[in-house]
């Protein structure tokens, strides 16, 4: 018999006080999920919020990813400097929140045996990110930034601003929330961050967004084992930029 199961004729308020004391006890995860979704929502109601307009309206993508990933930077690092002072503060919540410091969160370099695992999974993908550029939905979507195909200037300053972005998407996905969830989870904590890497993939080539969700697990196995986010966001950039590149000279190169 499942705890559910025996727990059926429980009154209301006791059945779902008891369930709510679990979600915080500790409050780590739950935290961190909270603070997750809000990060992700905000960017979406508030788009225009993250386009400055500083560097003109043909570079709207490239600013626009840019400062996402620095939002989605912000938002953890903030959580986290929170948990920090509210650990000094008050004693009390050290029991709460047993995760609160940065390397907790996967904020170090990484071990070797990581990198080594990185640099092995770029060399599995790439025949695979060479298929990609040999259709023509990849090679008419990429790079995202239109204007990257015009000069290498603009394909350096694209880059660039999606290593950025990144860095700052795979410390709230790779660090920020894996970590945070593999409290409670273990491993299985990399299957809550590849559902919303899938996700946000629509409207991507549709072999792309399959394949995000293979990705996100090679990407969470990479974080968990370097105890870092560092070597997967350097994967994840690395053959970005690989496919923008091809992308590029299977079109005759820059126009």
């Amino acid at each position: 018999m499942t705890r559910n199961a025996s727990r059926a004729n429980e009154p209301f308020v006791g059945y779902y006080w008891d369930e709510l004391r679990q979600l915080v006890t500790p409050a780590g995860p739950l935290t961190v999920c909270a603070v997750y979704t809000f990060a992700m929502l905000f960017v979406r109601y508030h788009y225009a919020r993250f386009r400055t307009g500083l560097f003109g309206a043909q570079a709207g993508l490239a600013e626009f990813v840019a400062v996402e990933g620095l939002w989605f930077m912000f938002l953890p690092t903030l959580t986290i400097l929170a948990l920090q002072i509210a650990a000094r503060c008050l004693p009390k919540t050290r029991g709460v929140f047993t995760r609160r410091r940065f390397r907790d969160f996967g904020f170090r370099p990484g071990s070797a045996v990581g990198w080594r695992d990185a640099a092995i999974l770029f060399l599995v993908m790439l025949p695979f990110v060479l298929f990609a550029v040999s259709r023509k939905d990849f090679a008419s979507t990429y790079p995202l930034y239109p204007l990257a195909r015009t000069s290498l200037i603009v394909f350096l300053i694209w880059q660039a601003a999606h290593l950025v972005y990144m860095f700052g998407w795979e410390l709230l996905n790779r660090g920020f929330l894996l970590f945070g969830l593999e409290e409670k989870m273990g491993r299985f904590a990399i299957l809550a961050t590849a559902i919303p890497f899938a996700l946000l993939h629509i409207g991507k080539p549709e072999l792309e967004a399959y394949g995000s969700f293979f990705a996100a697990i090679a990407l969470g196995w990479v974080a968990l084992r370097a105890r870092s986010f560092i070597p997967g966001a350097a994967l994840h950039w690395i053959v970005s930029a690989t496919l923008d590149a091809l992308a590029i000279v299977r079109a005759g190169g820059f126009k």
